[in-house]
């Protein structure tokens, strides 16, 4: 297995990721789609959305695919998916082929999604600097890939609605990048080679804590995302244009992401600590700044940050609470939670919009604030000692 820490191998694994979040990469060409095909728009919105529900039910299947016919194969399956379901809408002319094969690029999504973490986790499981700078890098492979898909995208829709969805041919070089230089990932190897006579042969309790805990995160995140927008036209006008605001998040979250392992070296469970930290101080500025355009931008700004370090202190944290034969499973719980948490997140708004009993589109942060604050005390007791069985934020010590 000398070949997985060649640098050719690890970026065929992360580039995995690129593809993950460029689902939303041909949004851009939806409302010439929209006038091309006659479509109303909720036929528009369910182009976009579509690969989210394929993406939900094969993270769920991709396991039990995985079992079956190997970790590897199920990768190469979802990248052939991915390419050939991204790049139909170039050649199709009716909508309800058009769906199906969105649904197709999303079953790829669902199929590689958890394995792009399991991978790294199986691979590096005993070599915890790697595996956590190569979860950072994952965390940024995601951002770049939605950057420059998205603009890529955006430069082939001046030739035609149609040849923006050819980005996702991108699939077919990493199809062969990753059979080429990827090794075979045997599960029951790595479960013999790593637990050395400790059998643990379920899924600890803390994993699903930890999906309940992303769900909550993707959730603020989300409300976030969603909210700022209308934030800043209610100060600077309907027709102020938010996107370049909206344009430096990914490059927040890449710098971020290409750090986390030598943050996660020197702080180790307090990288958890100074994201939620800085998580509370982005929703408690946002909560202020009503009429404040440049506090709205700080907070906003701030918290493109902490996704980049929680999320991959999270997946790092998985190889403590489950075993080598179910870090497939593992992973697929904390992407459930993802995913359920930005289908929750307008709900979440809501609810907080009525908890605090104001019209006010900043107040729900206000309450966001409030919980992360008591999020970051519990961890911290954790950490103190008082709680030791079970603890959420314990991460393997570095070498």
């Amino acid at each position: 297995m000398e070949k997985r820490n060649s640098v050719i191998t690890q970026a065929a694994i992360l580039s995995l990721s690129i593809l993950l979040t460029s689902a939303t990469a041909i949004n851009g060409a939806l409302p010439q789609m929209r006038n091309s095909l006659n479509m109303t728009t909720t036929q528009g919105e369910l182009v976009a959305t579509v690969p989210a529900l394929a993406v939900v039910i094969f993270v769920i299947l991709s396991n039990l695919i995985a079992k079956k016919i190997g970790i590897k194969k199920t990768v190469q399956i979802g990248l052939l998916f991915v390419g050939f379901g991204g790049i139909a809408p170039i050649f199709l002319t009716s909508y309800p082929m058009i769906i199906v094969s969105r649904f197709i690029l999303g079953a790829g999504f669902g199929l590689f999604n958890s394995l792009a973490v399991s991978i790294i986790n199986l691979l590096y499981r005993d070599e915890v600097n790697r595996r956590a700078t190569l979860l950072g890098f994952r965390g940024a492979a995601e951002n770049i890939g939605s950057a420059v898909m998205t603009i890529a995208a955006g430069i082939l829709l001046s030739v035609s609605w149609k040849f923006s969805f050819g980005v996702y041919a991108i699939a077919f070089p990493i199809f062969i990048l990753f059979t080429m230089f990827v090794p075979e990932i045997d599960e029951k190897d790595h479960e013999k080679s790593s637990d050395q006579g400790q059998s643990h042969e379920k899924i600890q309790l803390p994993v699903f804590l930890l999906a309940l805990f992303a769900l909550f995160l993707v959730m603020t995140f989300i409300a976030i995302g969603v909210r700022f927008p209308a934030m800043v036209t209610s100060m600077r006008g309907e027709d102020y244009n938010a996107s370049n605001f909206l344009a430096v998040m990914p490059i927040i979250g890449i710098v971020t992401g290409t750090f986390f392992g030598r943050i996660n070296q020197i702080l180790g469970e307090k990288c958890l600590h100074l994201g939620l930290i800085l998580l509370a101080i982005a929703t408690l500025l946002i909560g202020l700044s009503n009429g404040n355009f440049a506090l709205l931008l700080v907070g906003y700004f701030i918290s493109g940050i902490p996704g980049s370090l929680i999320f991959p202190f999270i997946y790092n944290s998985l190889n403590s609470y489950a075993p080598a034969s179910k870090m497939n499973i593992a992973t697929s719980i904390i992407l459930i939670g993802c995913n359920l948490g930005n289908f929750l997140a307008p709900f979440g708004l809501s609810i907080l919009q009525k908890v605090t009993g104001s019209e006010s589109i900043f107040a729900p942060f206000i309450a966001l604030f409030v919980i992360i604050i008591g999020i970051l005390i519990a961890f911290i007791v954790r950490d103190m000692g008082f709680f030791q069985k079970n603890q959420l934020t314990k991460t393997v010590k570095s070498k």
